[in-house]
């Protein structure tokens, strides 16, 4: 069983004599534990309330916490509540046909999606682990990310420099925002199910974010993030590789804005003449195409 999300919901119980109704059922009994923590007024604007079909009796509503999995054994939704009674009833064939799409729909109004179903399926959960991302699409932070997604939009991200995929050669450019745009070939990247399933990267922290779509159910959206530093590694070294490759003059300094590894601007540092104005005409020169300036990290580099 993979969790996915809790939601809570009002459950509407309806008095009828000796007689108990929630959804379509009718019971003799319900445990005093709910009874006695029922609201008698269902004044809530944003609750999802599950309604009883029965109409002109006495209405309470209790709050039921739904915490939802994804069983993987039978590649199904089911939804689980600590309240046994209830286990019963959000599994039933009433909930799902008449309140199951609301519910998912209900709490994923808000969420941002890419509008494709990708192939994350229970072999790549078992493989890679995935943990749960929620709102991955309003990460701000994308320094350093990979783009494996056009769909993914950057135009209120905040990043120093940022990886595209798709060239036919490794190539940079400033936008108008001082920002460095990378852009590799794609034979930079493997054939395996984790990129393939991958909407951005975060190198910096080796986590790879997938937004998608579901067949399980059309109004869910899987949000996901994996850790595997081994990929990442695999990534970086060949974009190292197509850097180096590249004779670009300004190799260590890409190769440090990707890597954030300092030895690059050590060894920037050796090639530089010690004349001091010929030293700063250089500084200037590079800060001036990079559009950056590097201070910092070479006052850092010179005192370590």
């Amino acid at each position: 069983m993979f969790y996915l999300f809790s939601k809570s919901i009002l459950i509407e119980i309806g008095f009828k004599k000796d007689v108990y109704y929630i959804g379509n059922t009718k019971f003799e009994s319900i445990p005093d534990s709910v009874l006695n923590n029922c609201y008698s007024s269902a004044n809530w604007n944003r609750a999802l309330k599950y309604k009883i079909e029965e109409s002109d009796i006495e209405k309470k509503y209790f709050m039921l916490d739904v915490d939802v999995y994804w069983n993987l054994k039978s590649n199904k939704i089911e939804l689980m509540s600590k309240i046994f009674f209830f286990n019963e009833i959000i599994n039933s064939k009433h909930f799902e046909e008449s309140f199951l799409n609301t519910f998912f729909a209900h709490y994923f109004k808000h969420t941002l999606k890419i509008n494709d179903v990708k192939k994350v399926d229970p072999e790549f959960i078992k493989i890679y682990t995935p943990e749960i991302s929620k709102d991955n699409l309003r990460i701000q932070n994308f320094d350093n990310f990979i783009l494996l997604n056009n769909d993914v939009q950057i135009n209120d991200k905040k990043f120093k420099s940022i990886i595209n995929i798709g060239e036919n050669s490794f190539k940079w450019k400033v936008n108008k925002f001082n920002q460095i745009i990378y852009s590799f070939p794609s034979d930079i990247l493997n054939e395996n199910s984790l990129l393939k399933n991958t909407d951005f990267i975060d190198t910096n922290n080796s986590l790879f974010y997938t937004n998608t779509l579901t067949n399980l159910n059309n109004n869910i959206v899987l949000e996901f993030c994996t850790y595997n530093k081994k990929i990442r590694d695999e990534l970086l070294q060949k974009m190292i590789i197509k850097i180096k490759n590249s004779k670009d003059p300004l190799f260590n300094w890409h190769l440090f804005n990707i890597t954030n590894d300092t030895q690059y601007l050590k060894n920037e540092l050796k090639k530089i003449s010690q004349d001091l104005i010929e030293h700063e005409d250089y500084l200037k020169n590079v800060y001036s195409k990079l559009k950056r300036n590097y201070d910092k990290e070479l006052f850092n580099v010179n005192f370590n």
